[in-house]
């Protein structure tokens, strides 16, 4: 991507050039120029437990740390949810929810495209939390998609990819372990699309 360019309308638009209904993206290196974002928030009431805080901007050059966007559809519209960190130029991490409008800066920035040929990726009301949420569902044959599960685009003999949504309280570890003994995979490389947490352990010490 270059200076100046839509980070909302560069990646939604790949599902048009690639030919797929899903997309995950990783953002490599580069730059924004303006970020507009919100962080997650407690929502109004019990229905919508989940929500967001009103909209920040970051005006100027902010350096890449890590980014990552899910592609898809919501209401029959491209659509694309995008969690970003970057780096200002005051040397401040700073991180949220992408809103569109958000910018690439001066020096470009570099993206890795993983096109999912056989899953398209939904973003509908969630029912645990009243909250928009991405799902993959499989792209095959009527027959084929009744017996798969929902929310996940299953294994088969040949399958090198699998693309699955981890439902609020599970353990992530377990469920990727999960995930991978059900594909039939002995290894595999773990690529992270978004999320949330509830917490995190680490090597040193927990986080709320």
């Amino acid at each position: 991507l270059v200076a100046g360019d839509d980070l909302f309308d560069s990646v939604t638009v790949l599902l048009e050039t690639l030919d797929v209904s899903g997309l995950m993206v990783e953002f490599l290196d580069g730059e924004f120029g303006r970020i507009n974002y919100v962080y997650p928030a407690y929502g109004p009431d019990a229905e919508h437990p989940m929500s967001f805080t009103t909209e920040f901007r970051h005006e100027g050059p902010a350096v890449l740390r890590h980014a990552s966007a899910t592609v898809g559809t919501k209401n029959g519209e491209p659509f694309a949810h995008i969690h970003a960190s970057w780096l200002t130029e005051e040397g401040l991490a700073e991180g949220g929810h992408l809103l569109p409008g958000t910018l690439v800066g001066p020096k470009g920035m570099r993206l890795r495209v993983f096109a999912l040929a056989d899953a398209q990726q939904l973003s509908e009301t969630d029912r645990e939390t009243g909250f928009f949420a991405f799902a993959p569902t499989a792209r095959h044959s009527p027959a084929t998609e009744s017996a798969q599960e929902p929310e996940s685009a299953s294994a088969s003999a040949s399958t090198d990819a699998v693309i699955s949504r981890v439902r609020p309280g599970e353990l992530i570890d377990e469920a990727i372990v999960a995930i991978c003994r059900e594909a039939g995979f002995d290894s595999a490389e773990v690529r992270a699309s978004l999320g949330s947490t509830t917490g995190a352990v680490f090597l040193d010490g927990t986080a709320p």
